[in-house]
């Protein structure tokens, strides 16, 4: 395990809280001895964990799953993954899972600790969808891990491409209200093949029945801004401006809109 000074230390250089970079270096342990199960990473922390270096933090990983799994079955495998990623790192992560079942799939709340033995233990959520409720399009591709600490971690992740990521990161500002999800399709936009993401996000939102309708997004600014800073302030140093990024999304999201309807 790293030192605590090096914890310290990232959390200046990034301008976290020391939190934030103890569950950061916790979930590459975690990520490395889930690795070996059928499933792909995705979302926010697809995009640090693999893509793009110093992206913002996250605070869970997500996952599709690439085949049927029985709850009995995954928790065993997730009880050897924990194990092993205790045993390789030194991070006290809780040995006792609980696995809960939503519409989508499980969640699985991960608890550990680091630098501080007393008070509240950090939380790593699990989320795990199941293959039946997602449609994986493009080609689910194999990475190298980042790794931006002193230990030796180096593994290979089952990832999502950037443009199935961004494909779904749109579809969710229809379906749900978080800031991070506005901020990734606004850093993405000119960072992937954008006629394989648009075949994407189409086929996806037919899957889910989702409407790409910028009124609605309009509808819901202030529910986006009231939450901008609370949801993004403990992930980046320096946090765009909610307008500057909100606009900008917008104008791409209309783009979207009218070659989906035409």
């Amino acid at each position: 395990m790293i030192p605590a000074r090096e914890i310290r230390e990232k959390a200046r250089e990034y301008g976290v809280p020391e939190t934030t970079i103890e569950r950061d270096y916790a979930q590459n342990w975690l990520l490395k001895h889930l690795s070996p199960m059928n499933m792909a990473l995705k979302g926010g922390t697809g995009i640090r964990k693999v893509y793009i270096e110093n992206y913002r933090f996250s605070d869970d990983l997500d996952f599709t799953l690439l085949e049927r799994m029985d709850k009995d079955i995954l928790k065993e495998l997730l009880n050897k993954a924990i194990r092993e990623a205790k045993e390789g790192s030194g991070i006290n992560f809780n040995d006792e899972i609980q696995i809960e079942e939503n519409v989508n799939g499980f969640e699985i709340p991960i608890y550990l600790r680091i630098l501080r033995r007393g008070g509240t233990p950090l939380k790593i959520k699990l989320d795990l969808t199941s293959s039946e409720k997602e449609s994986i399009l493009l080609s689910v591709e194999r990475k190298e891990i980042l790794h931006p600490y002193s230990d030796r971690c180096q593994f290979q992740a089952k990832v999502y491409s950037l443009e199935e990521i961004m494909a779904e990161k749109i579809r969710s500002l229809f379906e749900r209200i978080r800031p991070r999800d506005l901020y990734d399709v606004w850093y993405l936009h000119n960072r992937i093949d954008r006629e394989k993401m648009l075949n994407t996000l189409y086929e996806k939102c037919r899957f889910k029945n989702v409407e790409i309708d910028v009124s609605s997004l309009e509808d819901r600014k202030s529910d986006f801004a009231n939450a901008w800073k609370n949801s993004l302030g403990n992930q980046l140093k320096e946090l765009p401006g909610f307008n500057y990024v909100y606009d900008r999304v917008i104008k791409q999201v209309g783009e979207y809109e009218t070659n989906g309807n035409s």
